[in-house]
Order: structure tokens, then C-alpha cells, then sequence
């Protein structure tokens, strides 16, 4: 029972060192045991939320720790990198690339992809990244639309061009 207790307290302490952007606690926190993949009261993972934040710091020291680049978000069940893409993080997309993540991941609800979510909130920067580390143009979300047409349905001008670019090579 302490254990768990102290597992707990770990966690929160670990959360709220992310939700502060205390990438020095942070780093103190890992060295000190705490779970980097342990799921918060509100069935978050660390990761996700530090991606979705944009603190590149935290991301890479939670990637660094062993994060499982495979969590997702309680609500839409997406990864790290649908979370940043997302929210336009693109130093936090270029991390979790690195880090071997399924770019072409889908979201179990939509079919969106992190290209998809990207496309959806004119994250041109992380739409960029996403193509050079060669995101699937061909996936389908649950609507049926391609990146390329959801960039289309959305009057993404700068973007659709990107994709018919990268197409084209």
C-alpha cells in the first residue's frame, strides 16, 4: 500500500513538473524512479502531454527515460504525435520521429492520422515535417478523405501544394 502510495505521489509530482514546464524537476523526478509511462488520475500519459504542450525539453528527457512512444490520450486515443501535430509543436514532431514513433498511426474514432490533425489545425511547419519523414499519403480516414483531400476540404492552399509536390517525386 505504501508503495502504490508512493508510486502515486511520484506521479503527480512528475505531472506537475510537466504541467509547469519544469524540465529540470523533470529530469530530477526520472533520475529519482519515477514511472515516465504511468498514467495520471485522468488516464494521461506524461508524453502525450508534453507533446502536446510543445516542451521539447520534457519531451526528449521522457523519450530519453524510455517513454513508450506507443501511449495515447484518454479521450480520442491518439499518440504523442497526433497531440503535437495537433497543437503545432513542430520540435516536439521532429523528437518523437526520431524516436521511431508510427507517424502513420490512425486514431481509432476519425481514422486521422498526425498529417491529418496537422492539415485540420493549418500546422503548415509540422505538415513539412511530417512529409520529409515520409507520412502514407494514401491512408484513409473513417470519411474517407486522403490528406491530400482533406487539405482540399479545408481551403489549405499552401498546403495542398505541398502534398502535390511531394507526390509528384
Amino acid at each position: 500500500m505504501v508503495h502504490l502510495l508512493l508510486k502515486l505521489i511520484d506521479m503527480t509530482a512528475l505531472m506537475n513538473a510537466i504541467n509547469k514546464n519544469n524540465a529540470t524537476l523533470v529530469g530530477q523526478l526520472i533520475e529519482n524512479g519515477a514511472d515516465v509511462n504511468e498514467l495520471d488520475s485522468n488516464q494521461d500519459a506524461p508524453l502525450v502531454i508534453a507533446a502536446y504542450k510543445g516542451y521539447d525539453q520534457i519531451v526528449k528527457s521522457l523519450l530519453d527515460a524510455g517513454a513508450d512512444v506507443t501511449a495515447v490520450d484518454p479521450g480520442m486515443k491518439a499518440t504523442a504525435l497526433h497531440a503535437a501535430a495537433y497543437a503545432g509543436r513542430n520540435e516536439a514532431a521532429k523528437l518523437l520521429i526520431a524516436y521511431h514513433i508510427d507517424i502513420n498511426k490512425q486514431g481509432p474514432y476519425n481514422g486521422y492520422t498526425a498529417l491529418h490533425d496537422a492539415i485540420w489545425q493549418n500546422n503548415v511547419e509540422v505538415v513539412k515535417t511530417l512529409l520529409d519523414a515520409n507520412a502514407d499519403l494514401k491512408l484513409l480516414s473513417n470519411d474517407h478523405k486522403s490528406a491530400l483531400e482533406l487539405a482540399k476540404s479545408k481551403n489549405r492552399k499552401e498546403i495542398v501544394a505541398l502534398i502535390q509536390s511531394k507526390m509528384e517525386k
